[in-house]
């Protein structure tokens, strides 16, 4: 069954581009529907979430963040059947980068970390990026086998990407940054306490992986944010200059500024930021739960 349900999915997105955007977003708009009515743990945690990092909105702007937010997934996720098909043609038409001079930074031999929040557009920032370059990242394993290859195949068709599992460890990441690879990062999830310091994210301790601040202090490298939106169709992708003055001697306080980095980034963009996952899961000793 899944393997129908993929091919059609990929059918969908070989269609030319205005008749795909206009079923594409029929069909988002229509789950959307289904999602808020049947869904109640994920809707419940966006809302949580959103109440947490916002507190001074109304229920009904947090509500309208909800709505948004799912439709917006669900279309990028829809997405993903062109951006994993292949086709190079596509990729550069329909995802910009907004500065390309930026390119430069990374491609004249600079150890390169790119720091890749949680926006919905990640995966499209992360193919049209493998257009330009060869990059290292590290990826969780799906329990379907056949969604998990279908990921691995599609984050690989340009290029030589080199994907490493978490069970891998990171020594082969190590040696492949130090050989060129520049490493697209997703820093912004709680996998536990392990590795992890509590940091805020909009006032909210939460459980943050120190990684970025380790392997720019062992490897010299620069850490060059990449932030992604997705608009009517299309994305635009933004290469940010590498975060000055990081990090510093202590990763508590360099993981501290980079939540505050990706805070601003979110404030931009609400809606298409992950507000699905648990980001409080994990929480400090003696703190209640929050989801």
């Amino acid at each position: 069954m899944t393997q129908i349900l993929i091919t059609i999915w990929f059918a969908l997105g070989r269609l030319p581009f205005a008749f795909y955007r206009t079923l594409a977003t029929l069909i988002s708009a229509s789950l959307t529907v289904l999602i808020l009515i049947f869904a109640r743990e994920r809707r419940v945690v966006a809302l949580t979430n959103l109440s947490l990092c916002f507190p001074e909105s109304s229920i009904l702007q947090r509500l309208h963040w909800v709505v948004a937010h799912i439709y917006f997934y669900l279309r990028t996720f829809l997405d993903r059947a062109w951006l994993w098909a292949g086709n190079e043609a596509v990729v550069r038409d329909r995802v910009h980068i907004e500065n390309p001079e930026a390119l430069q930074a990374f491609t004249s031999g600079a150890t390169t970390l790119f720091l890749a929040p949680h926006f919905l557009g990640l995966d499209a920032a992360w193919s049209r990026l493998s257009l330009e370059v060869d990059m290292v990242t590290m990826y969780s394993n799906q329990k379907n086998p056949v969604l998990n290859e279908l990921i691995l195949r599609g984050r690989s068709k340009f290029g030589n990407q080199m994907l490493l599992s978490r069970q891998q460890g990171v020594r082969p990441l190590l040696a492949a940054m130090k050989k060129g690879r520049p490493l697209y990062y997703l820093p912004d999830m709680d996998f536990g306490e392990r590795d992890s310091v509590f940091v805020t994210f909009f006032g909210v301790k939460a459980a943050t992986v120190t990684a970025v601040a380790r392997l720019s202090r062992m490897l010299k490298a620069q850490v060059v944010p990449v932030t992604t939106r997705y608009s009517d169709g299309r994305y635009t992708l933004r290469i940010h200059e590498a975060l000055p003055g990081f990090p510093t001697e202590d990763d508590t306080e360099s993981t501290q500024a980079m939540n505050h980095h990706i805070e601003a980034w979110v404030k931009d963009n609400i809606p298409q930021y992950l507000w699905l996952h648990k980001r409080f899961k994990t929480r400090p000793d003696g703190e209640s739960r929050i989801y």
